[in-house]
């Protein structure tokens, strides 16, 4: 009797324990399934996507009928959507409308039989073909779907076979709406995951019957701790502006990915990236604009390259990409492609204000030397590119005369603010608005200007529209002398040839502008002064033994540079560096201006080291004429002032 009541209390346990396992294992089983699922469903949707960017406005869907295309045209489209469905790894690409109540597909590619297709020019299953041709189960919820606002996704099927499908709900530039879709065919993982998990149940069940009192405490700890070291690991991996990798862990993936290269027998390239400017931006524009275009060239690098590559944030504004074989396409060229086609995408598909320029290099991996040395090799050949292209040189140097020949160049203002006296000057800033790029900062154009006579037509054009805006400004204005202008032997002769009156104009020089020849300098400095041009000392400490010659130049102001301001609270240095500059220039009799201030806190911590001149986004961003002086009759730049 008390055998059977032993062996029923077995049995007993043997079926909490199978439930249990059980339930704990096919709630797993379901998390690996919605986790393939995901996967496809991302997949497709970058697939969909990057179908939208491909057509753009050259696809135009409004009263599209069966003979809107020729047979040429029809065979282009489809093969550069095979193209495409092939480097995003899914069956099928294409877009659909609804006309007469029934979905029709406009344009289709992707899969072996629309290869076959479009090489024996047949446009039967390539264009205008309807669901109901093809005996898709999908009638009623494609037609639902246009109502859907942006993603939808479905499971379907049609003489072919079964599909998972995305659909993007999209409106072409003439009203048309229309689906930008993607499907992949998928195997029965419920089937296939179910079956694995009642094999590893049984096993499973012969070794934890002693533990099936502590198996859900256990469980349950083990989902905590995971989740909580995903969070842990994102932090710590990840970089949080853009989502990439972190620069350390990014080279120890790298370093792993090497190892295995000589095994596998594969290529592996590595591509740098970096945007050109970035400090100037970050100055100009403020770190948010800044930020901004870094977290736009990450976006665009993930849409270039697939999941398996790595995307490592170097620093700043430096993108470091390793592709390994096999390669979409058969050749690194494809990727170089898709990442101009992108970017082309994001600066003028949108009509920017602001040019984002990329200076990228592309390398294959060679197995004889170490990442490091890899990386400093990528590093030169960035430099080089940047500064050693003389084709490039030649092309911008004309398109610099065309510019100024067509009245391209503008002038933008940026307040100068007093917080004591409440008075207001101004900084000229010379802008490009170029006819094709958009807005193009000094810093992509200026260093090619200065070395050529270039630089001079520029600075006889800033300065004559200051003398003309002074006049409405009725305040003074500085703007910037190129080192290499200054220190030409005709500078003052063409001063006082060209303008007969600077007054109220400053001169914005750098540490560069006299280091050759102090002695000169300051003699041009005082004449200048007395055809009433002060001079200013622009970007102060970052030049070379600021200390030994400032006592001898009859400059008026010291401007010290943002990038102190830049990590002002995030360690001692600067705020040292600031205050010693402070009063050294009250003991020279100075006036000192600080650069980039954006935040209150910054302001209140200068008033208080005894620093009254600030010019930065906090108060004003460079603007044009016109809405600088609106902005003066408004009062508006003292508006962070009314409270005091």
């Amino acid at each position: 009797m008390k055998f059977q009541k032993f062996k029923i209390k077995n049995i007993y346990i043997y079926f909490f324990l199978f439930i249990v396992i059980f339930l704990f294992l096919f709630y797993k089983g379901n998390s690996i399934y919605k986790g393939e699922i995901k996967k496809i469903d991302d997949n497709l949707y970058r697939a969909a996507k990057n179908l939208e960017y491909l057509l753009q406005e050259d696809y135009n869907f409004y009263g599209m009928d069966k003979t809107s295309y020729t047979r040429e045209e029809i065979l282009e489209t489809s093969e550069k959507i095979t193209k495409l469905a092939e480097i995003n790894n899914v069956d099928y690409l294409y877009t659909i409308i609804i006309e007469d109540g029934m979905p029709t597909y406009t344009s289709i590619g992707g899969g072996y039989e629309y290869y076959e297709y479009i090489k024996n020019k047949n446009i039967s299953k390539l264009y205008w073909l309807t669901f109901e041709e093809i005996e898709d189960d999908s009638i009623h919820e494609t037609i639902q779907a246009f109502n859907t606002k942006d993603v939808y996704y479905i499971n379907s099927s049609d003489d072919l076979g079964s599909y998972r499908s995305v659909y993007l709900m999209l409106t072409s530039k003439d009203g048309r709406r229309y689906i930008a879709g993607a499907d992949t065919t998928i195997p029965n993982l419920k089937k296939s995951i179910i079956s694995g998990l009642f094999t590893l149940t049984i096993y499973t069940l012969l070794i934890s019957i002693v533990l099936v009192a502590s198996l859900v405490t256990v469980f349950a700890n083990i989902k905590k701790q995971n989740t909580l070291q995903k969070i842990l690991l994102e932090n710590m991996n990840f970089d949080k502006l853009t989502g990439v990798l972190k620069r350390e862990k990014g080279l120890e993936q790298l370093e792993e990915i090497i190892k295995q290269l000589p095994l596998e027998n594969k290529k592996m390239f590595l591509a740098l990236f970096d945007i050109m400017d970035m400090s100037y931006i970050n100055e100009e524009f403020g770190t948010t604009v800044g930020d901004s275009m870094i977290k736009k060239l990450a976006e665009i690098l993930k849409l270039t390259f697939r999941e398996t590559d790595k995307i490592v944030r170097l620093n700043g504004d430096q993108f470091l990409v390793a592709v390994t074989e096999p390669l979409d396409g058969g050749d690194i060229k494809e990727f170089k492609k898709r990442f101009d086609m992108f970017l082309k995408k994001y600066d003028f598909g949108k009509k920017r204000k602001l040019h984002m320029t990329v200076r990228k290099v592309f390398l294959e991996w060679d197995n004889e030397i170490t990442l490091n040395a890899m990386l400093r090799v990528l590093f030169e050949k960035l430099r080089f590119e940047k500064g050693n292209d003389k084709k490039e040189v030649a092309v911008i140097e004309l398109d610099i005369q065309r510019g100024l020949h067509e009245n391209e160049f503008e002038v933008y203002y940026q307040p100068k603010i007093d917080v004591t006296t409440r008075n207001i000057e101004f900084e000229a800033l010379m802008r490009w608005n170029h006819k094709e790029k958009g807005m193009i900062l000094p810093g992509a154009f200026i260093h090619i200007a200065e070395n050529s006579s270039l630089i001079i037509s520029l600075t006889e054009f800033l300065i004559k529209q200051v003398k003309k805006d002074i006049q409405l400004l009725k305040t003074k204005v500085s703007l910037n002398i190129s080192p290499n202008h200054f220190n030409k032997e005709f500078f003052l002769e063409e001063m006082m040839n060209k303008y007969d009156d600077l007054d109220g104009i400053e001169f914005e020089l750098t540490e560069e502008n006299f280091i050759t020849n102090i002695e000169e300098s300051v003699k041009k400095i005082k004449i200048l002064k007395k055809l009433g041009v002060d001079c200013l000392i622009d970007d102060f400490g970052t030049g070379y033994s600021s200390l030994s010659y400032l006592s001898k130049l009859p400059v008026t102001t010291l401007k010290i540079d943002r990038s102190f301001v830049l990590h002002l609270f995030e360690g001692s240095e600067n705020m040292k560096i600031i205050k010693a500059v402070t009063e050294l220039g009250g003991n020279l009799g100075l006036k000192v201006v600080v650069e980039g201030v954006e935040e209150k806190k910054e302001v209140d911590f200068l008033r208080e080291i005894g620093i009254n001149v600030f010019q930065g986004y906090y108060f004003g961003k460079p603007e044009k004429l016109e809405v600088v002086l609106n902005n003066l009759k408004n009062n508006t730049y003292l508006i962070n002032l009314k409270d005091e």
